[in-house]
């Protein structure tokens, strides 16, 4: 009878504090909102869907985590410069970004039971694919089979609710809030006439071109 009782105490005891020393792959779902900036401070908001992955190490109360997001927009009119035009429109945005994030756990901050407030910062690195769907250009080189790469850093700061299982076996859930800027350092036009062959038309530098704050709210959970 005491061996029970002894083995419910040490049980429920570590139920209250998370898997710890261990790695872990987090994914979730997401809407980000964006602020963008193209040349001549031309400025147009965005609205996207996408995903996100982090794939890290927790220690006691520090995580360090690989984060990939991944969302789907659209804007109505910015301009940008390519290759010696101006091309002002409207089109679609795809936005891919990696970065290692290091997060906190704050456990003093619980606003419901088994939950905790984590906050992260880190660098990132972004590529940024524009194709124009109805525009206007200065010369005759960009036309519709051609898209708009942008490579950009910039940083990243989340706030998020996390729950606080012992096993990630459990599958602990996480909602967070992200904000990020980032600027452009070099362009690249692309064919995307063809959709199996990637051609590179040129290379150029940027002179932040591309620029903008980003919001975004992700809803996951740890996958294993």
């Amino acid at each position: 009878m005491k061996s029970w009782i002894v083995v419910a105490l040490i049980f429920f005891s570590s139920s209250s504090y998370a898997y710890r020393y261990d790695w872990n792959l987090k994914g979730g779902i997401s809407q980000t909102w964006a602020d963008l900036n193209g040349t001549g401070n031309t400025e147009d908001e965005m609205h996207g869907t996408g995903f996100n992955t982090h794939f890290g190490y927790k220690w006691k109360y520090f995580e360090l985590s690989f984060s990939s997001y991944i969302y789907w927009g659209e804007w109505e009119d910015l301009t940008f410069e390519a290759a010696g035009e101006t091309i002002q429109g409207e089109g679609t945005f795809r936005h891919v970004s990696f970065g290692p994030i290091l997060r906190y756990q704050l456990r003093g901050v619980q606003p419901f039971k088994n939950w905790f407030m984590v906050v992260g910062l880190g660098p990132v690195w972004s590529l940024q694919t524009v194709k124009m769907d109805e525009f206007t250009s200065t010369g005759p080189k960009f036309n519709r089979n051609q898209k708009l790469a942008f490579e950009s850093t910039g940083g990243v700061l989340s706030i998020a609710l996390e729950e606080d299982l012992p096993y990630k076996e459990m599958h602990p859930v996480f909602v967070e809030f992200i904000y990020s800027y980032k600027k452009s350092r070099t362009l690249t036009i692309v064919d995307a006439s063809d959709f199996v062959e990637t051609n590179i038309l040129s290379t150029e530098e940027a002179r932040q071109d591309l620029s903008g704050h980003f919001f975004m709210l992700s809803i996951g959970f740890t996958v294993f």
